[in-house]
C-alpha cells in the first residue's frame, strides 16, 4: 500500500514538474499583457464560494457528501470491535 501511494506521489510530482518545465519554456514566446486577468477576480471568486456556504440547501449536500465516507468509517471500526464468530466443524 505505502509503495502504490509513493508511485503515485512520484507520479504526480513529476507530472506537476513536467508542466512546470514546458511553462517556464514556453514563457518567453507570451507577449506580455496576452493574459490579464481583472483586478476583481479574486474578490469575486470568494464572493461566489461565501455564497455557496450561506445557501442552506447546498449546504446540506456539502454536510451529506463529507458525512457519507465518515459513516462508513465508523461503521467498520464498530464491526471490527465484534469478536468474530467461530464456525463449529462437525
Amino acid at each position: 500500500m505505502v509503495k502504490k501511494i509513493s508511485m503515485w506521489v512520484s507520479g504526480a510530482g513529476a507530472t506537476i514538474l513536467g508542466i512546470v518545465a514546458v511553462a517556464a519554456a514556453h514563457a518567453q514566446s507570451i507577449p506580455a499583457g496576452a493574459l490579464t486577468v481583472p483586478s476583481s477576480t479574486v474578490t469575486d471568486l470568494l464572493a461566489s464560494v461565501s455564497n455557496i456556504f450561506t445557501d442552506q440547501g447546498i449546504l446540506g449536500l456539502v454536510v451529506v457528501a463529507a458525512a457519507i465516507p465518515l459513516v462508513f468509517y465508523f461503521a467498520k471500526q464498530v464491526i471490527g470491535l465484534l469478536p468474530k464468530s467461530r464456525a463449529r466443524a462437525h
